[in-house]
């Protein structure tokens, strides 16, 4: 007999697995899932006695979150090319006692390779 663990909601798994000291550098999942909580569904009869209410609301609601999520993802990026750059200046500094250990050329690669796209350089 097999037994399955009981499997976790992703925004509980998220904020399970998230790297402590970073916890505010993700992406608010909470706060846009309670944006999209808000949307309201089309319905028949609603539409019917008041046609535009549901749709101005949803309008609404879909800049609120497409704004939102541009937000959130704008503070990942900072983070994340903050996180590359302080890592990329890591490297430079001990590519010199690498050298010693690898090629010198292989080193000096890595170190001039580590600025992400859309990070700018190292």
């Amino acid at each position: 007999v097999t037994s399955k663990a009981p499997t976790m909601k992703f925004g509980k798994q998220l904020a399970h697995e998230a790297h402590a000291p970073w916890t505010e550098q993700y992406i608010d999942y909470k706060a846009l899932k309670q944006i999209l909580k808000q949307f309201s569904p089309e319905s028949p009869e609603l539409s019917i006695l008041q046609p535009d209410a549901n749709a101005e609301a949803n309008v609404h609601l879909d800049g609120l979150f497409v704004s939102s999520l541009m937000l959130q993802i704008q503070k990942v990026n900072r983070f994340y090319c903050g996180k590359a750059t302080e890592f990329a200046a890591l490297l430079r500094a001990i590519a010199p006692f690498l050298s010693t250990q690898t090629a010198p050329r292989a080193a000096a690669a890595a170190g001039a390779q580590l600025a992400p796209e859309g990070c700018g350089p190292s």
